[in-house]
Parts: C-alpha cells; sequence; structure tokens
C-alpha cells in the first residue's frame, strides 16, 4: 500500500495554497521596483540634460544614475520572468 503524500481529515477545509499569495505579492514589489528604477533613470536624465544650464558638473552624477535606473528596471524584468 502507498503512502499518501497528503493526509486529510473528512469534513476538514482544504488547506490553501500559499505560493499563490507569494507569486501575486512578488509581482507587486517588481512593479513598484520597475517603477523606482524608471523614477531614479529619469532623474538622472535630467541631471545630465541640466548640466547645460548650470555652472555645477553634475552630468556624470547623472549619466551614472541614469544607467543604474535601467539596470534596476533590467533586473526586475528578469526576475519577474523568473517567476513564471
Amino acid at each position: 500500500m502507498p503512502i499518501p503524500e497528503r493526509i486529510t481529515m473528512p469534513g476538514a477545509p482544504e488547506p490553501r495554497d500559499p505560493s499563490k499569495k507569494h507569486f501575486y505579492i512578488s509581482l507587486i514589489k517588481s512593479f513598484i521596483r520597475i517603477i523606482a528604477g524608471g523614477i531614479l533613470a529619469y532623474t538622472g536624465y535630467e541631471f545630465w540634460a541640466a548640466n547645460d544650464y548650470t555652472d555645477i558638473v553634475i552630468s556624470y552624477s547623472g549619466y551614472l544614475m541614469m544607467f543604474s535606473g535601467i539596470a534596476f528596471v533590467m533586473a526586475e524584468i528578469l526576475g519577474i520572468i523568473e517567476e513564471l
């Protein structure tokens, strides 16, 4: 006689699958991170573009912020693909 993987009592409610809840929460967190990465990239672009209007050299930091925001967004997209 094979051993069952899961034993259920008659009349007991079926246990809920926590993986669906984890999956949806993970997707929400990923979308929030994508929005934050987009804001970081846009802010970096604004700093990079403001170099023409100010005497302060901020284009290098804006350039780095822009590409780090893009890298965060790309990493989150890969994370979503991994979850699927």
